[in-house]
């Protein structure tokens, strides 16, 4: 990696889109600001497919998650972790960077400690409704902490919080209806569904949501753009045979495309996916990950519940009756629009934040 004169910011992130996303959305705020923002993430497949994807540059890490439990797997990851900070030490120095902010996932761990102890600024963003145990962690070392929710202020013990919100992708915003319904060859006559479980998919909610829908679909009266997952892609293929109005993706990149043609979404509760709908202001039925640490989807997903706009169903009552009986009660307003323009968006604020922080 070529020295860069700008002021280059780290952005450590590990595990899923979830983490990752977020991370995207400032690096562009910090990007449109002047700043360079280089990622710290862990090498797995799946990280490194997003961020070659983004266009930045990134150091790639080692690095595993803790094992609950004392094993042989546990004394791999002190190894790792070990390793990762002196790693991290040795970029850092050379990166020289103005702020390291980590959006979440076990690699910001020896990241930020490694960036405190060269006496750099450092920030974390916890998008969920119940923080993560490296979250909490990071809190007593990094200079702010920003959260998407006020619910997990009572987490912290250090209280330097800043409630920013969840940084929304901008390039959610860029697609008209239109040009989406044109490249995904759909019906623009037709109310049109979005089923999406996150990046690692939910096989539940595939099946029984592709046979619900189907009734409609053979019907013509819906179409469905449903993306499964790579796990579940082929067995939900099958569920639902060659259908021109239900299109199946195993992963999309720019999901922008899929939320401006849809009226309504069926997915899992992430922090990124519940902003995500909020801040585009589609109705939604939302049925948490019910394994997620601390059930924070189904806190995700109980902070912006709306009558009439947002429906929550548990995984242990999920059925086809009930899906169908939740879509019913929806208010469904097609007229609406975005609400980008009405307020900051969260990056700016974090943004401002850092930049006040580092000059004081």
């Amino acid at each position: 990696m070529k020295k860069n004169k700008k002021k280059n910011i780290i952005i450590a992130v590990s595990g899923t889109g979830g983490h990752i996303y977020p991370g995207i959305a400032l690096a562009r705020e910090f990007q449109n600001k002047g700043c360079n923002p280089i990622f710290f993430i862990n090498n797995n497949s799946a990280s490194l497919d997003i961020l070659n994807n983004s266009g930045f540059q990134y150091v790639a890490f080692n690095m595993v998650g803790m094992p609950r439990k004392f094993s042989f797997s546990f004394l791999v990851f002190l190894a790792k972790l070990k390793i990762s900070f002196f790693k991290a030490l040795k970029q850092i120095l050379y990166i020289n960077p103005i702020a390291v902010i980590g959006t979440g996932g076990y690699l910001a761990v020896p990241v930020l400690f490694a960036a405190k102890s060269l006496g750099k600024k450092t920030f974390i963003h916890e998008q969920n409704t119940v923080p993560g145990k490296a979250n909490i962690l990071l809190n007593k070392i990094a200079d702010k902490t920003f959260l998407s929710f006020s619910f997990s202020t009572k987490y912290f013990k250090n209280k330097n919080l800043v409630i920013s919100g969840y940084p929304v992708r901008e390039d959610i915003f860029s697609v008209s209806k239109n040009d989406a319904l044109k490249m995904l060859n759909l019906n623009g006559n037709v109310f049109t569904v979005l089923v999406f479980g996150g990046s690692l998919g939910a096989a539940k909610l595939n099946e029984v949501t592709s046979k619900a829908l189907l009734r409609f679909v053979a019907s013509n009266e819906m179409q469905v753009i449903h993306i499964t997952g790579a796990k579940d892609f082929s067995r939900i293929q099958k569920i639902v045979g060659v259908r021109a109005n239900y299109r199946i993706f195993n992963y999309m990149h720019n999901i922008a495309y899929a939320y401006a043609a849809c009226d309504m979404g069926i997915s899992r509760s992430g922090a990124g996916t519940v902003f995500e709908l909020k801040a585009l202001g589609k109705p939604a039925v939302l049925i948490p990950y019910p394994y997620a640490t601390d059930n924070h989807q189904y806190w995700n997903a109980k902070e912006i519940e709306e009558k009439g706009k947002v429906t929550i169903i548990e995984e242990k009552d999920f059925s086809e009756e009930n899906l169908l009986e939740a879509i019913e009660i929806l208010n469904i307003d097609t007229k609406k629009v975005a609400v980008k323009d009405i307020v900051k968006l969260p990056q700016e604020i974090i943004y401002e934040e850092i930049t006040k922080c580092i000059k004081s």
